[in-house]
């Protein structure tokens, strides 16, 4: 059974990239709601939301990693394919980040009512 769930997680982690890719557009959306929110005092309700989407999205890397590690994996999502080098993150580096930028935008996005 153990050896079947093993070989199910190595499998489904290679999907983990896009997953992260989602979080990139997500954190450029968000930023981009940021300097919406700044200029023009609107734009809370997208900061907001993108802040929600990222906290589940770094939630669901470090689950993701918490559930792997069980398992005796070291799980990475290979960025080496993409047009910048960047050498492999482990699932927890990059739902940390996930979850402490999304974190920052509700709090901002809170500062503000929504318009």
């Amino acid at each position: 059974m153990k050896q079947t769930m093993i070989d199910v997680a190595e499998q489904v982690t290679q999907y983990m990239t896009p997953v992260a890719y989602v979080g990139g557009v997500l954190l450029f959306v968000g930023f981009l709601a940021f300097l919406i929110w700044v200029v023009t005092h609107r734009g809370t309700g997208l900061l907001r939301l993108t802040g929600r989407l990222l906290i589940l999205l770094g939630v669901f890397f470090l689950v993701s990693q918490i559930a792997a590690m069980a398992l005796g994996l070291d799980p990475s999502v290979d960025f080496r394919e993409a047009w910048f080098e960047i050498n492999s993150k482990p699932f927890w580096l990059i739902g940390l980040v996930l979850f402490f930028l999304g974190f920052v935008m509700r709090i901002v996005g809170a500062l503000r009512p929504t318009h």
